[in-house]
């Protein structure tokens, strides 16, 4: 379990996941090696799961953005882990949560257009046998983005 201090380095990293050593050594007050130190520990030990860019979607070419509400036939466990495998290998698919509810999964997609959109949805969702329905939502703005986990 993650103690004040590592709770502090995760904020300041969320934050900024390219501040220097010294300069997050500073913000939380610890020395740069034990700062470092520490910064390693929460990466091995999965904590902080992976660093990236955040890149304006419409930079890289997907110009629309979707949420997708799936419902399968049935959500038994192979069938729910199979469908998720197949949607992670899919580059169109941005996120994917396996929810409780009215549906049972939610993806966030990217598109290039909406015809591009129609041949995703062909292609991966009207083609897979155990997807009963999906409702798709157009997203107008995106309001709030990759928004940093406050501690608890």
């Amino acid at each position: 379990m993650p103690d004040a201090f590592d709770l502090r380095i995760l904020t300041e990293l969320q934050r900024d996941a390219r501040i220097s050593m010294p300069d997050l050594s500073e913000a939380v007050g610890l020395s740069a090696p034990a700062c470092y130190r520490r910064v390693r520990t929460l990466r091995e030990q999965g904590a902080i799961e992976r660093e990236m860019a955040l890149v304006s979607p419409r930079t890289m070419g997907w110009l629309v953005t979707m949420i997708v509400l799936v419902s399968l036939e049935t959500d038994k466990g192979r069938v729910v882990d199979d469908l998720v495998a197949r949607l992670r290998q899919t580059r169109e698919v941005i996120d994917v949560w396996y929810v409780t509810g009215d549906h049972d999964l939610v993806l966030q997609v990217a598109a290039q257009d909406m015809a591009h959109y129609d041949a995703f949805s062909r292609r991966v969702l009207h083609g897979e046998e155990h997807v009963r329905a999906f409702k798709t939502l157009v997203v107008m703005q995106h309001a709030k983005r990759a928004a940093a986990l406050p501690a608890a």
